[in-house]
């Protein structure tokens, strides 16, 4: 028995961090425990035509005759000499990150002064059919974080190109992971004053951070994992022999900050999910400032 669970977690490493395309359509799966908050695509669409008529439509996707557009949405004090850039949705079944950011534009309405001097550029949907069906995987069964470096997905090519364009002094991914409470994967470029500070400040407003990430690694406060030589090395080895790169390397490779934000997919407490997101933009922007 102990030999077939072993069997199925390396089955499960595999499929998730060994394959870019796992699928030839975006599959939903039910074996993560991934607990789903009501995202309704079309109504962030809707919102973001209202609240950002001029956001920058940087692809469209077409999946089974519906088409899904990926915007580029500028807010905080735009034009500012700080840039941050944030990725929300690469992953279409895990929905907080992109159910936050109508929460973020609430926020910088709410409190322009914790934003003034930092321009905030968001991706958003980044996988939109992914959302729609509630797969991890793009139309075409892609997973798009694995695929900033071969760069085969549009959606990844409009990532790219968005991020090269703005230029910017730090980047956030929002995600989320099966293990309890969040944490946030900080890459080489981030200082430990910085990463410890973000952690910091999310334990502050109330966000449960988690004691191990989800590899079983011990967390040192809880919630901050930089990280390791190892798992960076281990990075480069997937890049060169599976050609295979996650934003946060790829962001890496090219000397810029990069924070991943990871909450639980398995709570069902969707106002506490989607404000993890939220704090963790703040307190970037309260270092950039």
């Amino acid at each position: 028995m102990l030999e077939n669970l072993n069997r199925k977690k390396l089955a499960q490493f595999a499929k998730y961090h060994l394959k870019r395309r796992v699928f030839d359509h975006p599959a939903s799966e039910d074996s993560l425990g991934v607990e789903l908050i009501g995202l309704d695509l079309d109504e962030l669409y809707r919102i973001l035509g209202e609240r950002c008529p001029d956001a920058e439509k940087l692809a469209t996707v077409t999946y089974r005759g519906k088409s899904y557009p990926i915007f580029r949405v500028d807010t905080g004090d735009i034009g500012a000499r700080k840039k941050l850039f944030v990725i929300s949705g690469i992953h279409g079944n895990e929905q907080a990150g992109v159910l936050s950011i109508p929460a973020l534009l609430d926020d910088v309405d709410q409190q322009p002064d914790l934003y003034r001097g930092v321009h905030v550029v968001v991706i958003t949907p980044t996988n939109p059919v992914g959302a729609d069906h509630q797969s991890r995987y793009n139309a075409l069964g892609f997973d798009i974080n694995r695929d900033f470096g071969r760069f085969e997905t549009v959606e990844g090519r409009a990532v790219r190109d968005a991020c090269e364009n703005f230029r910017p002094d730090f980047t956030i991914s929002l995600h989320e992971g099966p293990q309890p409470g969040a944490f946030v994967f900080a890459n080489r470029s981030v200082s430990e004053f910085v990463g410890r500070g973000v952690v910091a400040d999310m334990k502050e407003a109330g966000v449960e951070l988690a004691d191990r990430d989800y590899f079983g690694r011990q967390l040192s406060p809880p919630g901050y994992a930089p990280v390791s030589r190892r798992l960076y090395a281990l990075s480069l080895l997937w890049k060169a022999t599976l050609g295979m790169v996650p934003f946060g390397v790829y962001a890496d490779l090219r000397g810029l900050p990069e924070i991943t934000l990871e909450t639980s997919w398995s709570s069902p407490n969707r106002d506490a999910r989607i404000a993890a997101h939220l704090e963790v933009m703040r307190a970037v922007v309260r270092r950039l400032r």
